[in-house]
């Protein structure tokens, strides 16, 4: 579970390093808070946090459930792959909305299936006991 919780650990300091991508891009681009829209980089660099963080929501306890109900080893590899994919995603977003997709998977996948194996280990140990 230590790997687990280092990967956990690391999806949050992501989250608080696209936000600091935010703050750089809304002095470079000149978008003044509370504005969310002015300028269509800094728009992505917003919304790369934004949907960053709406995935982070899901991911977070389903890595956790995952790898204390079925493996922390698989809850792991799964956990990393997410977090490269949501570099890749990062990357791809600014450069180009269109190039986001490689990311996306990369990262709702892991995502996605760390949630419905968390939800089967919850269930087996509900009706195993």
């Amino acid at each position: 579970m230590n790997w687990v919780s280092l990967i956990i650990l690391l999806a949050a300091l992501q989250s608080l390093a696209f936000g600091g991508l935010v703050a750089w891009a809304r002095g470079k681009y000149k978008v003044t808070a509370p504005a969310i829209s002015g300028n269509e980089v800094f728009e992505r660099f917003f919304r790369v946090h934004y949907n960053t963080n709406e995935l982070l929501f899901v991911f977070m306890p389903s890595i956790w459930f995952f790898a204390s109900y079925l493996s922390p080893l698989w809850g792991s590899i799964l956990g990393g792959i997410y977090l490269l994919g949501r570099v890749v995603y990062a990357i791809g977003y600014v450069r180009s909305p269109a190039q986001r997709e490689i990311g996306f998977v990369m990262s709702a996948v892991p995502a996605f299936i760390l949630l419905a194996g968390a939800i089967y280990g919850a269930i087996c140990s509900i009706v195993l006991t």
